[in-house]
């Protein structure tokens, strides 16, 4: 048994197969998924679990060198936007639309329970060296 870290195996075999300049989404309940990106659908509940446990987690293994969100995020769930600042080295902002649009290009998505507006980010993988 592994001693930390993630336990659900399915996401540990999509985490370990990525490379440098893979991306991945970390998204709410809401968050349409297009056909191409493998999915891991944790979500269980409204809320449970929630956008940011899961990014945290995810954090936790992967080397990130930048991230994506919507503009909108700032307005519309501005404790969210905050949390991810606090998180994440480089933020990078596109409209609601143009963020949808990146979720077909990226090579994971993992579906939580959040049920806030617009708790989504892109991960754009870096490497340890």
């Amino acid at each position: 048994m592994k001693r930390a870290g993630i336990l659900h195996p399915g996401l540990n075999a999509e985490l370990a197969r990525l490379g440098h300049t893979d991306e991945v989404v970390v998204a709410d309940c809401g968050l349409p998924i297009p056909p191409g990106p493998a999915v891991v659908d944790l979500a269980f509940t409204f809320g449970v679990p929630t956008f940011l446990q899961v990014l945290d987690g995810v954090l936790g293994e992967l080397v990130v060198e930048r991230a994506l969100v919507a503009t909108e995020l700032d307005e519309r769930n501005p404790s969210c936007a905050a949390a991810l600042a606090g998180r994440l080295p480089l933020i990078d902002r596109v409209d609601h639309d143009g963020f949808k649009g990146r979720v077909a290009q990226a090579r994971l998505v993992i579906r939580t329970g959040e049920a806030t507006p617009y708790a989504n980010v892109l991960l754009r993988c870096g490497v340890p060296f």
